[in-house]
This record gives C-alpha cells, structure tokens and sequence, in this order.
C-alpha cells in the first residue's frame, strides 16, 4: 500500500507541493547533463565505428584490385609474352643469344 502511496504521489504531483524535488534540484540537473553527455560519447562511439567498418571494407577492395594489377603486371612483364607484344607491333628486335657477361673496369 506504501508502495502504491508514494507512486500515486509523484505522478499526481504531490510530491512537487511539497518542495523535496526542489531542495535536490541541482542534483536533477547534474544527472540530465551526466546522462546527455553519455548519449552524446555513445553516438560519437557509434559514429568513428561506422567510419572504421567502411574503411577496413575500403582497404579490402583496394587491396584486392592491387593484387589483381599486380599479377597482371606480372604476367605481362615475362619475356615470351613481352616478345609477343613486340612481334604484334613488328618490331625487328630479337631476343639475346648469348648470356649476360659481367662488365668490370679497373683503377
């Protein structure tokens, strides 16, 4: 019944004629500004993870168009496909017959 009572008053407002919110009013006010300031940090913390996932869903991208680019490049820089590329173009350059020699030059 107690129980009862004392909701039945602070939703009728009795307790305001009182004047018991009014002596802890500052405190009432610290814990608004307290419990906006949490939403703000929680909506800030929403904000930079949201940022983070389409970044790291970005770098994925990016990072699979360099491997695909890379292994094109690969591919395309070996001798026999270079040759290819030259003979398409008609070029009159031939592949090397003798191996690479070492030039050194003495003092």
């Amino acid at each position: 019944m107690a129980k009862k009572n004392w909701i039945s008053e602070i939703l009728g407002g009795r307790i305001l004629l009182r004047g018991e919110v009014s002596n802890n009013l500052g405190f009432f006010a610290f814990l608004f500004v307290l419990a906006i300031f949490y939403i703000y940090i929680n909506f800030g913390i929403e904000r930079s993870l949201l940022t983070e996932r389409r970044n790291q869903r970005e770098l994925k991208h990016l990072k699979s168009d360099y491997i695909s680019k890379l292994a094109k490049l690969q591919y395309s820089s070996k001798r026999t496909e270079i040759e290819k590329k030259l003979k398409k173009l008609g070029s009159t350059l031939k592949p090397p017959v003798d191996p690479p020699t070492r030039v050194t030059i003495d003092n």
